[in-house]
């Protein structure tokens, strides 16, 4: 009989088995951190649009828009498209309250492409 002491284990996917273990076709595991990267991006335009001096109608409508791209991104399969044409209001609706979208969206918006 053989004894392992494993301290702490950091893998894709981790099989406890007590006993024999046969396995076909392969042991598989996924992870996707350009999601979990698209979040926090939009965490952090959600701050910045939070600090901008926009007029209450404007606010309500980016407000709008960047839940649904949140909602969208915070599903376990979020829909690129979606989340980009939720974005695109974002983005009119600064344009249009004469805020420059393209320094408040930093990263969010290349990591839309991403999610596939």
């Amino acid at each position: 009989m053989t004894t392992f002491n494993i301290g702490s284990q950091n893998a894709a996917s981790i099989q406890n088995v007590g006993g024999d273990m046969v396995v076909q076709g392969g042991i598989h595991g996924t992870a996707s951190v350009h999601v979990i990267e698209l979040r926090t991006e939009l965490a952090q335009l959600r701050d910045e649009i939070d600090r901008l001096d926009l007029p209450a109608d404007s606010h309500a409508q980016v407000s709008a828009a960047l839940a649904e791209a949140e909602a969208e991104a915070a599903t376990p399969a979020p829909r690129s498209n979606r989340i980009a044409r939720a974005l695109g209001r974002v983005r009119e609706t600064l344009n249009d309250a004469g805020i420059d979208a393209v320094r408040v969206f930093a990263g969010a918006v290349s990591l839309v492409a991403l999610i596939v």
